[in-house]
């Protein structure tokens, strides 16, 4: 294991430090020229009060998207080896059991990811808390101790996310099937979702405070990390706002359930396989059925808006079959979710 990993670090060395140079120029170029704060002035009712300092920016945002790029980017580059036999025939000829491979791959890409983004961090916080500390400002009050809070918290939701994309591209046999698998994956958990609460939510008295902890469309692990980062913004800041808690719980149990899943799953395919079908049940085989009958719970039969999942329905089983003439069990499943799909939108205006 000593020797794959001097010679991992060898082989990836250059482009590591490639994708950190751009990476720090990026902040660089970000900070050079956006402001974190400007002069406003403050009125009540057209009349003018007094003028001073409103707080605009920390840099949050920038690192929540840059960690949400890296733990997108890395899995898919990490894990690309098993789309190409090629790839397939040179590591799994390595000295190592494959699932011993895929853990090495899989924690070796996790400190690419945080090397690069820390990096990042002390840059754009330096930098942030050096520009903010110690100015008054209109409307907020700087908490620079909460960045340390945000670290912490943003590694976690990194680590989380890195994990569902690793999980979901490595189902698939070819690097379209796999980008396909994150994609689906991360909107079938806000359509199932978002799609129940808003039944709950229309149940619940209009006056009833738990209405507030529920919507929302952070479900996904990419829009929980970012929202996570928005909320300790907000900290940040010395702002008040409300959160609804559910949505998180339910993206962040969601992208934690990815990390045995990967360890359970990943190890198994065979070379010949690759470029084959992706015939994985965490694939088409699920997801699609799964995905057309959930985005149901949005439709209305008045704007005719379920002919498009019809046709997306078939793309998706179309792109699944590398052809456009489905098999037979493919095109009764198909059926068979368009039918409780309707079955759910009609039920939705008996009620």
């Amino acid at each position: 294991m000593k020797n794959l990993t001097l010679f991992y670090i060898k082989k990836r060395l250059p482009l590591f430090l490639i994708v950190l140079g751009l990476s720090v120029i990026v902040s660089l170029v970000y900070i050079g020229t956006v402001s974190f704060y400007i002069e406003s002035k403050r009125y009540d009712n057209g009349v003018f009060i007094k003028e001073g300092l409103a707080l605009v920016n920390t840099g949050v945002p920038l690192l929540s998207v840059i960690m949400i790029i890296l733990a997108t980017i890395v899995p898919v580059y990490e894990f690309s080896f098993k789309m190409r036999k090629t790839g397939c025939d040179l590591f799994y000829s390595l000295p190592i059991k494959r699932k011993k491979l895929f853990i090495f791959k899989y924690i070796f890409g996790i400190c690419e990811m945080l090397a690069i983004f820390l990096v990042i961090f002390i840059i754009v916080s330096t930098y942030a808390i050096a520009t903010l500390s110690g100015k008054e400002f209109l409307d907020n009050i700087f908490h620079p101790g909460y960045y340390y809070l945000y670290l912490i918290v943003i590694i976690f939701m990194g680590i989380l996310l890195y994990s569902w994309v690793s999980f979901f591209y490595t189902r698939g046999k070819t690097i379209l099937d796999g980008v396909v698998g994150v994609i689906l994956s991360s909107i079938i958990v806000m359509a199932i979702t978002f799609g129940l609460f808003v039944y709950i939510y229309d149940m619940i008295d209009y006056k009833s405070p738990v209405k507030e902890y529920l919507m929302g469309y952070h479900y996904p692990p990419q829009a929980v990390l970012y929202e996570m980062g928005y909320f300790i913004e907000q900290l940040i800041k010395g702002n008040e706002i409300e959160y609804s808690i559910v949505p998180t719980i339910i993206g962040m149990g969601a992208s934690a359930l990815s990390v045995p899943l990967f360890i359970i799953f990943s190890g198994h395919d065979k070379a010949e396989e690759s470029q084959d079908i992706s015939n994985s049940i965490f694939l088409y085989k699920t997801m699609l059925p799964i995905l057309i009958v959930s985005l149901f719970l949005f439709c209305e039969v008045s704007n005719f808006s379920f002919i498009a999942i019809v046709i997306g329905g078939y793309i998706g089983y179309a792109i699944y079959n590398r052809h456009f003439l489905l098999k037979k069990n493919d095109l009764i499943v198909f059926s068979i979710s368009l039918i409780l799909g309707f079955g759910l939108m009609f039920l939705k205006l008996a009620f």
